[in-house]
């Protein structure tokens, strides 16, 4: 479905692509602080002297990663709305291209209800996805892959460690998952109209 509609997208295309790897960005900038807390934690922790100047570069560093993280969020919140709105133009351009071809009985018989609909309800449902869930939705899932690299930098074993909670977890959703439906039976759903 992104495939498709990504082909209404025309020279917003490569906006979509650049929003989302703005917004990549942003999600480093705002893992790259828990690294620096780490920096300034673990001499602390292990009863070293720390020099001023130690910390006052890394507390520098942190406020600038939440600055650049605003930054580049809105930028690339900016981006992605710009070309869904854009994409929108395109589709509804194209929607009406296709109804001007269309018999005229074609068009009394879906009812202006129906129309209505499809240009505006159904196509403004897609700005959702192209704004919000392939920028957003990209990020998110990237940002446990950061953690992870952040962990690799701080102790490499605790990282591999950490990668054992993930099969546990898939196995205590899969036992929760089976015991949920047996409990449950089985549904049926209504009918479609």
């Amino acid at each position: 479905m992104f495939k498709k509609v990504l082909e209404y997208a025309g020279e917003y295309r490569k906006t979509t692509y650049a929003s989302m790897a703005v917004m990549l960005i942003g999600i480093v900038m705002n893992v790259l602080p828990f690294l620096f807390l780490y920096q300034l934690m673990e001499p602390l922790l292990l009863h070293k002297n720390v020099e001023v100047w130690y910390v006052a570069w890394r507390v520098l560093a942190i406020g600038t990663c939440g600055v650049l993280y605003a930054l580049f969020y809105v930028k690339g919140l900016a981006l992605s709305h710009r070309a869904a709105y854009k994409t929108l133009r395109n589709l509804r351009s194209s929607l009406q291209g296709k109804l001007e071809r269309q018999p005229l009985g074609t068009i009394q018989e879906k009812g202006v209800g129906t129309l209505k609909k499809m240009f505006i309800d159904d196509i403004d449902s897609i700005e959702l996805l192209l704004a919000h869930a392939l920028p957003e939705g990209l990020s998110n899932v990237a940002v446990p892959l950061f953690v992870f690299v952040a962990m690799f930098f701080v102790d490499w074993k605790l990282a591999l460690l950490s990668l054992c909670a993930m099969p546990l977890g898939l196995i205590a959703m899969g036992a929760m998952y089976k015991a949920g439906t047996g409990k449950m039976g089985p549904t049926t759903l209504p009918p479609r109209r």
